[in-house]
């Protein structure tokens, strides 16, 4: 469990970190609540330990602040709070916190509360997790894939930088429901999603839509590049033989639509349905091939 400490004593964050890294659990820190904030959005903690006092806002405020950032992350927020405080506590609660401790903190209960945190925070991951993902494949489901697309979309405008999406269906996918069952068309679907995963990069995005039908957002990513790993996943998908129950082995094709981000794009969406009409010039060339929109010239060696 990851513990980001916000204090601006030095004295109480060194034996904090020292307590609590005792305790199995790994710390960063944070002297006040802007640097807080950045902290949570741009890494992921489990839980916040921020004392109710700091330099540049309450702990109340900071509270409020990061409840209202989080979204869909659920993050375990810690007030510690003085001794002599007898009142406020309705206010801690009503403000975000989900637990006040006193200082000084007395460690054999900060451990014990630290416990029932942990209980807490894997139950939000479960749900977090059902929330976002394809429960048959564990790619994003169609909803969080949205999402984050656009911020990846929103990040590259920002920064002027380089995004492809591709969307992805599987040929002839209803012939094989209808002759292998669909416990068969299950696992065809399970094995697209894993040739994609091991084809890919770790900041690829992948995405169940529905059905059969996928789509990838690839950061930092030109159209020949993007080219090259939508060819690199179909021919991944092509070459993978499914064992089938019965006997012998199934073998599966996609088509694949690729399109990139256009100086007049306003969202996502847009870069979606370009992809969609090049999977369907795809479908409808032959199958088994990659499509771009708009079409571009591509160097010899990948012209084929």
């Amino acid at each position: 469990m990851r513990i980001l400490i916000v204090d601006d004593s030095p004295h109480h964050q060194n034996m904090m970190v020292y307590e609590l890294n005792k305790l199995g659990y790994s710390t960063s820190l944070a002297v006040n609540g802007a640097e807080a904030m950045e902290a949570v959005a741009r890494e992921r903690f489990d839980v916040v330990m921020a004392d109710i006092k700091l330099k540049d806002m309450t702990g109340l405020e900071l509270c409020w602040h990061l409840r209202t950032a989080q979204g869909l992350r659920h993050l375990y927020l810690i007030l510690m709070i003085p001794g002599s405080m007898t009142e406020q506590f309705h206010e801690l609660v009503e403000a975000g916190a989900d637990e006040f401790l006193r200082k000084p903190l007395d460690w054999k209960w900060t451990a014990a509360r630290l416990l029932a945190a942990s209980r807490v925070v894997a139950m939000q991951r479960d749900l977090e997790r059902l929330a976002t993902t394809d429960a048959l494949t564990g790619a994003l489901n169609r909803r969080r894939f949205l999402e984050r697309g656009a911020e990846e979309f929103t990040r590259s405008r920002r920064y002027e930088r380089p995004l492809s999406v591709v969307m992805l269906d599987i040929d002839h996918f209803k012939r094989v429901n209808d002759t292998h069952g669909h416990a068969t068309g299950d696992e065809a679907i399970r094995m697209t999603v894993r040739c994609c995963k091991s084809a890919l990069r770790g900041c690829d995005l992948i995405g169940r839509l529905g059905g059969e039908e996928f789509a990838v957002v690839m950061p930092e990513t030109p159209p020949v590049n993007a080219f090259t790993a939508a060819q690199r996943v179909r021919e991944r998908i092509a070459e993978t033989a499914l064992p089938l129950e019965a006997g012998g082995e199934l073998r599966l094709t996609v088509s694949i639509g690729l399109a990139w981000m256009a100086a007049a794009d306003r969202d996502i969406e847009q870069l979606l349905a370009r992809a969609d009409a090049a999977l369907y010039r795809a479908k409808h060339g032959g199958r088994n091939r990659v499509e771009m929109e708009p079409q571009i010239a591509l160097p010899k060696s990948l012209a084929g």
